[in-house]
């Protein structure tokens, strides 16, 4: 028992001492404490114990190339956002996310086409961003692209802002060299130049056609190219008239009558709308084709790299009856949006605006072979000998936005219907028109 007693004064003297000790060190001096324990260094855990902010960022990138040195880039800047990545093809965005957002399962960052901006806003998913966003933006992105990423509401007081258009396109016209030479493309100027040809070419080459579309002919995407040459756009001069589309317009009915009886006997004859399209050019049938930056690689792969060529979409001599204007396409561009209902929005909308940064651009023309929507492509590299690039960036100088209001959903039917009358059967063109327009105004009173 003694013994005992004996150890236990001794541990009890040994932390009593350690104790004093300690006590001196943090309260020796009245003026200077010195809190630091003997032998160590002060280290600030603040930076490494910030709050991690994670957020599901949606692309259209199957094999994951852009995202793979997206993500590191924009960590680099903000490295307390970690971005979960998920493959998610831009047509199927809205409507997995009108399923899953609400969950919370869904995206905070989504990507779709320049067409689904309407319905992503009619349906409530789209978050409106920053006039600030806006403000850095304007004069560094493509006109015709930002007017597209604010729905028409660019010469509003304040614009809107509702998503960032990450690249830009048009349709071009690409040929195959052992049909056509450089020279002989040159050549052909405007479509009269083209219908005159046509003839000589098939004459040296039976069998094969001179022109072709990566589409159909009755897609009025690609059509709207011949339709603004005559001075026409659906819903109005700017195309935001959700009241109508303007198909009995007199400018249409004559667009119409050129494409019926000029354009069609040299690329279809009396076949239907849909009887020659891209295999003819794939296969070495046809010498030219109408398409668009997302058939690069396929044609590259099936006729090889260096039998291919490119060129703007010809233009109309200056007395050809009804033309008041120049071809000028459709622009298309990929959008970004944050999702409304998003818990980490500022996150989201730091990782949307990254995507407008020369160094996220870059990646996308890199890894993707997508034209960036910026105005200055003098740092991206590679751009500028790109042959088709450069084609497609002519061609975009006199392009059109696609219309963003939610009732252009219901124009490209009744407008489809309307061509394939005309071309297949001869229907008479005013007829048709009318038709169009009245069910054009039947589906938008069922869609409401």
């Amino acid at each position: 028992m003694k013994r005992l007693l004996v150890i236990f004064v001794s541990v009890f003297a040994m932390f009593a001492f350690v104790s004093c000790d300690s006590t001196a060190l943090t309260t020796s001096g009245t003026d200077t404490e010195d809190t630091t324990p003997l032998g160590s260094d002060i280290v600030d855990f603040s930076q490494s114990q910030e709050k991690v902010e994670t957020i599901t960022v949606w692309m259209d990138d199957s094999e994951g190339l852009f995202m793979e040195q997206l993500i590191p880039a924009f960590n680099a800047v903000y490295p307390n956002i970690e971005v979960q990545f998920q493959h998610m093809g831009a047509l199927d965005s809205r409507d997995r996310l009108k399923t899953y957002g609400v969950s919370g399962n869904g995206a905070d960052v989504f990507m779709f086409p320049h067409d689904h901006l309407s319905l992503a806003i009619l349906e409530d998913l789209v978050y409106e961003l920053p006039e600030e966003l806006y403000n850095e933006l304007d004069g560094k992105i493509l006109d015709v692209a930002l007017d597209i990423a604010t729905a028409g509401t660019r010469d509003e007081a304040t614009p809107t802002l509702y998503a960032v258009p990450i690249s830009i396109e048009s349709i071009f016209i690409m040929y195959n060299k052992e049909l056509i030479s450089d020279e002989e493309v040159a050549a052909l100027e405007t479509w009269q130049d083209v219908i005159a040809y046509s003839a000589t070419f098939e004459a040296a080459n039976p069998g094969k056609q001179l022109l072709t579309t990566n589409s159909h002919w009755a897609d009025n995407y690609y059509l709207q190219a011949f339709y603004s040459a005559f001075g026409w756009r659906p819903h109005g001069a700017d195309g935001t008239d959700g009241t109508q589309v303007g198909f009995e317009s007199e400018a249409l009915t004559n667009a119409l009558s050129w494409i019926y009886n000029d354009l069609k006997p040299i690329v279809t004859g009396e076949d239907s709308y849909n009887s020659v399209g891209t295999s003819a050019f794939e296969q070495g049938q046809a010498a030219m084709i109408i398409t668009g930056p997302w058939a690069i690689t396929t044609f590259e792969e099936k006729l090889g790299e260096d039998n291919l060529g490119a060129t703007t979409i010809p233009g109309f001599e200056a007395n050809t009856p009804g033309v008041v204007d120049e071809v000028r396409t459709f622009a298309g561009s990929q959008m970004v949006a944050v999702y409304k209902y998003s818990s980490h929005k500022d996150a989201a909308i730091k990782f949307v605006e990254f995507l407008a940064t020369e160094e996220a651009q870059q990646i996308l023309y890199t890894t993707s072979n997508d034209c960036p929507a910026l105005i200055d492509l003098s740092n991206i590299a590679g751009i500028s000998t790109d042959k088709y690039m450069q084609v497609m960036i002519a061609q975009l100088q006199t392009s059109i936005p696609m219309p963003t209001i939610a009732e252009v959903t219901y124009y490209w039917a009744a407008a489809q219907t309307m061509v394939v009358n005309i071309w297949d059967s001869g229907a008479d063109i005013q007829t048709e028109q009318i038709k169009a327009e009245t069910s054009y105004q039947a589906s938008k009173a069922l869609g409401s």
